[in-house]
């Protein structure tokens, strides 16, 4: 199957801010003496007890070696619903609820790390929470998207309107549309 043009720019779009997410930088508290880590400036020695910032990657990478905590307030359950919640209260006006600069991103986040302690232990309540992030993902991402779409365009296309267009419009209207949905399948705001 061969992507759209604007599916494909979407793609790379993304990669781009998934690139600029992973080198953001974090702060991290350190578990454990860590002598000579090469970060952005240079080699650095991290001493147990003190903070840090560092690029995400390699905070992860580090987390997962037990060395260091990050810091980092995480998306919750209870500020989805906050969100959500606010989202829903204000679905007919052209208005949004402020998130995080990666919001997507930190939520995806959260979802894989369910996901991956799910396989090292089964817990309802794990599942529970997993199906709950994928509910509140998926309500905040179309409420934002409808909101969004509704404040650019300003208008339903309709049947008749569409039977009205050029072949160029047409193509505009098809352009536009992949690429949402290649941007929301992309996002994980569809329901699977």
């Amino acid at each position: 199957m061969q992507e759209s043009l604007s599916a494909l720019i979407i793609d790379r779009s993304l990669d781009i801010l998934r690139r600029d997410y992973e080198e953001e930088e974090v702060k991290v508290e350190i578990l454990n003496d860590i002598s000579r880590i090469f970060t952005n400036e240079g080699f650095i020695d991290l001493s147990k007890g003190s903070e840090y910032t560092l690029p995400r990657w390699i905070a992860k990478t580090l987390e997962e070696e037990g060395v260091v905590k990050i810091k980092e307030e995480n998306m919750d359950l209870e500020k989805l619903s906050k969100i959500a919640y606010n989202e829903e209260a204000t679905l007919k006006k052209p208005q949004l609820v402020k998130l995080p600069p990666h919001f997507y991103m930190l939520v995806r986040e959260e979802i894989e790390n369910i996901k991956k302690s799910l396989q090292e232990r089964q817990d309802i309540n794990l599942l529970d929470d997993l199906k709950k992030y994928i509910d509140l993902l998926y309500t905040i991402g179309r409420i934002r998207l409808r909101k969004i779409i509704n404040t650019l365009l300003m208008i339903e296309v309709s049947q008749d309107f569409l039977d009205k267009m050029s072949m160029e419009e047409k193509l505009l209207y098809r352009i536009l549309r992949d690429s949402l949905m290649t941007w929301v399948s992309e996002l994980g705001i569809e329901r699977i």
